[in-house]
């Protein structure tokens, strides 16, 4: 699984029969190695998760048991949308702003 942030949204109107009514966004991992994060990955979404959003996303099989279908074309799902990280020691400034602008709700940042 990886955390990441929903950037974007893909439209398709030709698609494969058993990805009908699936919505897919663009999601930027957070980098946990410190190398610049340039990578996204296209992950097929039921929770409705939406653009800034924090997602929590699985790959393979568990990406697709989330979906609901061991048969469908996707590789990659947002299976949580993230509410709250709290970090210690964290030493990815991705991660790091993440969990900032998810408790600005709260008015504390997390380090």
């Amino acid at each position: 699984m990886f955390l990441g942030h929903v950037v974007g949204t893909v439209w398709s109107t030709k698609k494969s029969p058993n990805l009908e009514g699936v919505k897919f966004l663009i999601v930027h991992p957070y980098n946990l190695n410190k190398e610049p994060g340039t990578d996204i990955v296209v992950v097929a979404d039921r929770l409705g998760a939406g653009i800034g959003e924090t997602v929590l996303c699985a790959y393979g099989r568990a990406a697709r048991s989330a979906i609901g279908d061991q048969d469908m074309s996707i590789e990659a799902a947002v299976v949580g949308i993230v509410d709250r990280m709290d970090l210690q020691d964290c030493r990815s400034d991705d991660t790091i702003e993440a969990a900032r602008r998810l408790r600005a709700g709260d008015g504390e940042a997390s380090d």
